[in-house]
């Protein structure tokens, strides 16, 4: 995956994270959308919603030099 790709990736999970821990589900985002990218369906209560842990999705293919 591109640079590119990755930074867009990152900030759509923190775009959907920020509704999630106000307890609201992100526009035009399904549950299935949420449980590809590894995020827990909002919560009722968003007084006690926790951020969602984000899981390490970056994969570096370069070589370490």
């Amino acid at each position: 995956m591109c640079l590119a790709c990755e930074e867009q990736e990152y900030f759509f999970r923190l775009w959907c994270a920020d509704f999630l821990a106000r307890g609201e589900m992100p526009p035009g985002v399904t549950a299935e959308d949420l449980d590809a990218l590894g995020l827990p369906p909002p919560n009722k209560s968003p007084t006690k919603a926790k951020p969602a842990a984000a899981a390490n999705a970056f994969v570096c293919d370069s070589p370490d030099e």
